[in-house]
């Protein structure tokens, strides 16, 4: 079984942050989307090794180039696939982008 690391697990990569800095990303009620954030990030060629329909459903649900947010179920509905498919194509994505950003 394949173990990904997931933002807040040792290992991760993170930026540096000054400790006053540190005070403003503490997330109590978990808030904010660790996955959006670090794919907004990212480099372009962490997205190299996703196929065509993983690189439109992780851009959708991310917003990211540009794109509009959207939600599981829009992308259910825009794309013509299942809601199981859509999930899959997103783990699958970012399982990639995990691996990418790990390696």
């Amino acid at each position: 079984m394949t173990h990904y690391l997931w933002p807040g697990d040792p290992g991760w990569p993170t930026p540096e942050v000054e400790p006053d800095a540190a005070a403003d990303v503490f997330d109590p009620n978990g808030e904010i989307d660790f996955d959006a954030l670090c794919l907004h990030a990212a480099e372009p060629h962490v997205f190299d090794g996703l196929s065509p329909l993983e690189r439109i459903v992780l851009a959708a649900r991310f917003g990211l180039g540009g794109a509009p947010v959207r939600t599981m179920k829009q992308l259910h509905a825009d794309l013509g696939l299942t809601r199981h498919e859509v999930r899959d194509q997103l783990e699958s994505a970012l399982a990639k982008v995990r691996a990418r950003l790990v390696a």
